[in-house]
């Protein structure tokens, strides 16, 4: 099935299953089915209490201005989709870390999840498509839904998509011939923001928003640890002016942040990862370290992507030379 966009067929196709699942959960027959679809080697409708491995989290987080507690069950959006086959990867070097999935409620809303945070060698964060809960919000007669995200360790609860109806892989589109390599200089921030602009680490650091983070990561010439200093990719992008649309809620959280090096390699970051009232993952534009990997005699060029929290640095994108924010529900070229 394709990621359906009509939101009148989202809503009938989801009333009949919330009437099928009325039918048979007096019998024994729990019935929570999600499509997903996209770039994965089986799409289709999986019934999630099917699946295996079952996951629990108890979470708070802030609904309306309000905290909400509640224990959810489920499986991971990770489990789930190596259920469906897996995702479909090229022999790209660290392919995944171009692919995300959105997810879609039977409203329309949408949320946006790289798979680099979700996979265990990058972000491993425990992201849930629950099925039940302690609290009675999901089920037949739960107020969200038969199947909802559940996002552990987001503050407010903009990525927890209720009525959930459809997860789709998607990629970004193919990237141009790789560069050239070598050190980098300077980076250009363009795309869904209001005012692009190209820095090096003397501008970045005369913004003076710096921050300073310690961070473990595997590379492949085994553990680094480092001490970074630089400007929050958050502040970057909101001082450069996100343009999203104010009459779609919580826009930005379809948004996502793809770093180029010099090489041509990338990844991808969503915005619900570091958007402070979300994820609020401290992730760094660095121009300066404590080892030498950055500056004019470094291996990592004058400034990198840092993702503190990452257990290997597929997602450090050394030699950055370009970050561009993109709208990921928007069509995406070839």
């Amino acid at each position: 099935m394709s990621l359906l966009a009509d939101v009148g067929l989202l809503q009938t196709l989801y009333g009949y299953e919330q009437a099928l699942s009325r039918v048979l959960e007096p019998l024994g027959i729990p019935f929570s089915p999600v499509s997903v679809s996209g770039g994965v080697a089986d799409p289709g409708l999986y019934n999630l209490p099917d699946l295996l491995p079952v996951t629990t989290e108890a979470v708070t987080y802030s609904a309306g201005g309000a905290p909400v507690s509640d224990t959810y069950t489920g499986t991971t959006l990770h489990s789930l989709l190596d259920a469906a086959g897996g995702v479909d990867v090229t022999a790209a070097k660290n392919d995944i870390l171009s692919k995300f999935v959105i997810a879609t409620g039977a409203d329309g809303y949408k949320a946006a999840f790289s798979l680099g945070e979700i996979d265990p060698r990058f972000g491993d964060q425990p992201v849930l498509v629950a099925t039940t809960d302690s609290a009675g919000q999901l089920g037949p007669d739960g107020s969200e839904g038969l199947a909802r995200m559940v996002v552990p360790g987001d503050r407010a609860g903009g990525r927890y998509v209720s009525d959930l109806v459809d997860l789709h892989v998607g990629s970004l589109p193919e990237p141009p011939p790789p560069g050239p390599g070598g050190v980098s200089d300077q980076f250009t921030l363009s795309g869904q923001v209001s005012d692009p602009e190209t820095f090096t680490p003397v501008t970045l650091a005369a913004l003076d928003q710096s921050a300073t983070e310690t961070a473990i990561f595997l590379s492949g010439a085994g553990q680094v640890t480092d001490t970074y200093t630089g400007v929050p990719l958050w502040t970057l992008l909101q001082d450069q002016g996100l343009l999203t649309d104010p009459t779609i809620k919580n826009d930005a959280l379809r948004f996502g942040v793809v770093a180029t090096g010099s090489d041509g390699y990338r990844a991808l970051i969503s915005l619900g990862e570091i958007n402070p009232a979300f994820g609020n993952q401290p992730d760094l534009v660095a121009y300066a370290d404590t080892e030498g990997q950055l500056g004019p005699g470094g291996s990592a060029g004058a400034m990198r992507l840092v993702l503190p929290g990452d257990h290997a640095g597929g997602r450090y994108v050394s030699n950055l030379v370009d970050l561009r924010v993109v709208d990921l529900t928007a069509p995406m070229p070839g």
